[in-house]
């Protein structure tokens, strides 16, 4: 069965698949303007009169030149009419210089793809160090992990109750669910100076039946206003959104979780498309025949989790990482099992 390094390799194969299209159309393109130049060239010295080997001068000759009061003007060689054939297939290069769209000829997407098949797998587990240069980013479901004591004592939190992806890309002002301090998120976020970016956001996006297409152009600028403030280096993790207690869909008739993992899919695919990570924190906060909140998690609202629910998500991010060489791993170090 297909699986998360599957898909990466299968997507990283597509790109550079892409990339050498690319070229060989530049080179080409090249071939054409030299092959252009040359044939020009060849059929200018083809038509131009071979020069005359001047005669001697006789002095008859000499006198009747010297008698001439105007000089002949030199008439210009009589052209053929025939223009240079292309000896390379001709190549139109307008759309290289223009906005106009061009049509797609590689498949670079995955539309269908399940989010089970693109999560991190475990990959060892590392110590609560590595969360020391972590920033959670999103809304008051991911405030948990710093409200409650799951190990991650030292990470940054830049997360806010009732925030949805446009509160971010818009940059509101608001009150920070941890620290409650009322702050602007991406200069928090930037502060923080993060290794790694966990992102959890959307499920107040998601509570009334909006389009689902609204939802993932602003998370997609979202991401990409992150990888222009954030050092080249930072790592992005885009989490799952959990499922909820059945009885939430009744209230909050966009909460259905169905619906919930159909989005799943797409931010999965999403993941693929931006160059990040997508964690499926699903895999310990949801049951798996119908995605529903795990009874032992619940809290009142059939949505945020209790602190055993917390807990177990702790665990479960510090058990599915990529590696890096960086991290420090309590017990078998996983660089073998990576391959790099």
């Amino acid at each position: 069965m297909a699986d998360f390094y599957t898909y990466r390799n299968e997507f990283s194969r597509r790109r550079r698949k892409r990339r050498l299209v690319l070229v060989l159309l530049v080179l080409l393109a090249l071939i054409c303007a030299v092959a252009g130049w040359f044939w020009q060239r060849h059929d200018d010295s083809a038509q131009a009169e071979p020069a005359q080997t001047p005669a001697v001068a006789t002095p008859a000759a000499t006198q009747s030149a010297a008698t001439q009061k105007v000089a002949a003007t030199p008439q210009p060689t009589p052209a053929t009419g025939k223009t240079p054939e292309r000896i390379v297939q001709a190549v139109d290069t307008a759309a290289w210089n223009t906005a106009t769209p061009v049509a797609q000829t590689i498949d670079t997407e995955y539309l269908n793809t399940d989010h089970r098949m693109i999560g991190v797998p475990m990959l060892g587990t590392v110590t609560n160090e590595y969360f020391n240069t972590v920033t959670f980013v999103g809304d008051s479901i991911a405030s948990g992990l710093g409200i409650y004591q799951t190990g991650f004592p030292n990470a940054k939190y830049a997360t806010y109750t009732s925030a949805g992806v446009n509160s971010f890309v818009n940059n509101m002002s608001m009150t920070n669910a941890v620290t409650k301090a009322t702050e602007t998120p991406m200069e928090t976020i930037v502060a923080s100076q993060p290794d790694y970016v966990y992102i959890l956001v959307g499920t107040n996006n998601l509570v009334t039946q909006g389009n689902e297409e609204s939802f993932l152009a602003y998370y997609e600028r979202f991401i990409d206003m992150l990888r222009e403030q954030l050092n080249p280096g930072v790592i992005l993790y885009i989490q799952a959104i959990p499922g909820v207690q059945e009885t939430v869909v009744q209230s909050k008739p966009g909460l259905d979780n169905a619906r919930i993992a159909t989005v799943n899919d797409l931010l999965a695919n999403l993941a693929l498309r931006k160059g990040c990570y997508f964690v499926n924190i699903r895999e310990v906060l949801t049951n798996p025949a119908d995605g529903s909140q795990v009874d032992d998690y619940q809290v009142t609202d059939g949505v945020h989790f209790n602190a055993a629910g917390y807990r177990a998500w702790a665990e479960y991010l510090a058990s599915h990482t990529v590696w890096n060489r960086r991290s420090v791993y309590t017990g078998q170090n996983p660089y073998y099992i990576y391959g790099a």
